[in-house]
């Protein structure tokens, strides 16, 4: 419990610094049980205080535990390869990962009380973790590698080459219309672009005479009902605007923004909505398979 406890701490805090000052103390005793045999029944009770749902799955299941105690020690590994400035570095490209953990994979007091939730909530947080303790080790095994240890390839004798210029991609040149964001969309994580939820209890739905609905019961500003402006270009950006009564002629602020990122196929083509201010919700969307 105590090794539980303090990795839910520390995924809380947020804090480098007290991530490689508390490395040390999550070598348990051999009596204490590991995150891996410890059981959801006997780790709720002391998850409670835990502040946000979040910190509380991370808490009652082993699983997450080993795989929040794996990151931390890839952190501590990788801090320990640098300087204060170095560290702090790794801080504040941790802080921006934890914001874009907690867009993809969103937690509510509601899921934690629902076993369907709790599984989709705990593989996406897998997921996103395993993904992150892989990057820390593969930055720390670069930086573990001095380039003096590299072999030299080039010799006096040797005549000198060039490498050749890599080859000219050229740009992603199609023309689309309003009616190519027809369909059904679903939310995608930002690291990997792969759908993240189910496109039944969470969508983005657009139809063909233009009007949008957007369904999450986990964002406080859905569900989302306005139609896309007709005058709007969805690779420059399409504004949501409020559905009006009929006879209503003044027009009122946008809801959002749409902006579509094409690719050479439309079924690969990735979507960014955008709250209005002063909502700062932004997510992004692949199309339903």
């Amino acid at each position: 419990m105590r090794a539980l406890s303090l990795v839910g701490g520390l995924l809380a805090a947020g804090s480098l610094l007290a991530i490689l000052t508390a490395v040390p103390a999550l070598s348990a005793p051999e009596d204490t049980p590991t995150p891996e045999s410890a059981t959801p029944e006997a780790a709720a009770p002391g998850c409670d205080a835990a502040e946000t749902p979040t910190a509380q799955l991370m808490c009652r299941d082993p699983k997450l535990a080993a795989a929040g105690a794996a990151m931390d020690a890839a952190l501590a590994a990788l801090g320990a390869t640098t300087d204060d400035s170095g560290r702090a570095a790794i801080e504040a490209a941790q802080t921006v990962w934890r914001a874009r953990k907690d867009e993809a994979c969103q937690v509510t007091a509601a899921d934690l009380a629902d076993a369907k939730s709790v599984k989709a909530r705990t593989d996406c947080l897998l997921r996103v973790m395993h993904q992150r303790t892989t990057a820390l080790e593969a930055e720390r095994q670069i930086r573990s590698r001095p380039i003096a240890d590299l072999p030299l390839s080039v010799t006096g004798a040797a005549a000198r080459q060039f490498a050749a210029p890599p080859p000219q991609v050229p740009p992603i040149n199609r023309k689309v219309a309003l009616s190519t964001l027809a369909g059904r969309w679903a939310k995608a994580d930002p690291n990997d672009r792969t759908a993240i939820d189910d496109c039944r209890t969470s969508y983005l739905e657009i139809g063909a005479d233009r009007s949008l609905t957007a369904v999450d019961p986990r964002v406080p500003q859905f569900p989302l009902t306005g139609r896309l402006a007709a005058e709007g270009d969805p690779i420059q950006k399409v504004a949501v605007q409020p559905v009006q009564p009929e006879g209503t002629t003044e027009a009122e602020a946008p809801l959002a923004t749409l902006r579509l990122l094409p690719a050479d196929s439309a079924r690969f083509d990735r979507l960014i909505l955008r709250m209005a201010p002063p909502s700062t919700f932004a997510a992004e969307f692949i199309r339903c398979r």
